[in-house]
């Protein structure tokens, strides 16, 4: 998710999303597998439809807010020390641990194909080095991801493949554009799919939020939020607030905007994700409590952004089965 409230040029998680790296960069994820992960090449089964469950996702939304209750993301897809970013079969681990909603970062190949990729280059994440953009899909799906400690058997996989999985299971993603990719064809894949109840779309400029808006009114998007004056500015803009999920950053929690965003309709999303030595997940849980988190979803938070989804789960466990009971 983004790394900072202020945003640079491009559509990502709420452009960096991730900006500011740890040294290890899963220091900040959940480390604790769920009681029963699935095997590493298992997908998650589908979750029985029930009416919740197949209503418009807007509607889902405005059900976890109008309910109290919370929606949690994954950030980068919920990675571990053995689950690497960006993933399926990490995706598939935090799903099974019961967290829907896997905010993914999408990159094009050389020969104009979308893989799953958070940097700009291979190095980070998997056994391959250079720019993602000058590399084919061949080349990357014959890499390997790494989780920062642990060398994994997983290969980098594509955006058509995520989307395909997110169908099946019946799970959200939250698609991060990074620079080499642009709307259109991240669209195009998801219409594809048949997964436009599937997918967020983020964006980080109001010019964006108008423009996928505008073109592509079904779709749930996210844009940065930090006063009603502006969520006015995008109504005025044409975007619906019904389809608009508030970004409202990772610093500093402002319950007053959450409530009055409430009010018109707009769940607000906040992160607690981020470098290790300064995110709020670390200072929420440094005395071994997390308390805090329960406090934003009291002061009106709808959506958490979270680098660490087992245990903050478990402490938003009575919130969260609100989200379920939405479908979600």
């Amino acid at each position: 998710m983004r790394a900072a409230f202020v945003m640079p040029v491009l559509i990502g998680f709420f452009v960096a999303t991730g900006c500011g790296e740890p040294a290890d960069p899963t220091a900040s994820a959940s480390t604790e597998a769920p009681a029963a992960s699935p095997a590493p090449a298992t997908l998650s089964p589908a979750l029985p439809a029930t009416a919740a469950s197949t209503a418009a996702l807007s509607a889902r939304l405005d059900c976890v807010r109008q309910s109290g209750g919370v929606l949690l993301i994954g950030h980068r897809g919920g990675p571990t020390r053995d689950y690497p970013e960006n993933a399926i079969e990490t995706f598939a681990r935090t799903y099974a641990a019961g967290t829907r909603v896997l905010e993914v970062d999408i990159s094009e190949t050389k020969d104009g194909k979308l893989v799953l990729m958070h940097d700009d280059d291979l190095d980070r994440t998997t056994t391959g080095t250079g720019l993602v953009i000058d590399h084919t899909l061949k080349d990357i799906q014959s890499l390997k991801l790494e989780t920062g400690t642990k060398l994994t058997t997983f290969s980098p996989p594509t955006l058509e493949a995520a989307l395909e999985w997110a169908v099946k299971t019946g799970a959200i993603l939250e698609l991060d554009k990074k620079r080499s990719a642009s709307f259109a064809p991240v669209i195009a894949a998801v219409r594809a799919a048949k997964a436009e109840n599937n997918v967020f779309l983020i964006t980080y400029t109001d010019d964006q939020a108008a423009d996928v808006h505008r073109q592509n009114s079904d779709l749930v998007i996210t844009a940065t939020i930090d006063s009603a004056a502006r969520l006015d500015r995008l109504i005025a803009a044409g975007v619906k607030p019904e389809n608009l999920i508030a970004w409202t950053g990772i610093e500093q929690p402002d319950p007053q905007l959450w409530r009055a965003l409430a009010a018109r309709g707009v769940e607000s999303a906040f992160g607690t994700n981020g470098p290790r030595a300064t995110s709020l997940d670390t200072v929420y849980w440094e005395d071994r409590d997390g308390a805090e988190y329960n406090d934003l979803v009291a002061d009106g938070l709808s959506i958490l952004v979270t680098g660490l989804t087992d245990k903050t789960g478990r402490q938003l466990a009575a919130a969260r089965q609100k989200s379920g009971d939405c479908g979600l």
